[in-house]
């Protein structure tokens, strides 16, 4: 099994130099339009996942990962745990 993943690694290389977009997810809500409409700055919007929670890694819009948030050098940052 580990030799065929290799090999399709291989198969790929040529898309080596291909720019992916990455994005990450750390929760989601939904609203009704009149809220949205009364918010102003300061306001603090809950989201469905706890703050242990994993978070969801997309590339391309594609779900790809999930990951755990860290801070490295004053950035945010993602661990990623399992591939999908």
């Amino acid at each position: 099994m580990e030799r065929e993943i290799k090999e399709r690694i291989d198969e790929l290389k040529f898309l080596e130099d291909v720019e992916v977009k990455v994005t990450v997810s750390v929760g989601k809500t939904h609203k009704m339009f009149a809220e949205i409409m009364n918010m102003k700055v300061g306001d603090i919007i809950k989201l469905d996942k706890n703050v242990e929670d994993y978070i969801d890694i997309y590339v391309n819009g594609k779900f790809f990962a999930i990951g755990e948030m860290m801070v490295v050098n004053e950035k945010f940052s993602v661990r990623v745990i399992d591939i999908a």
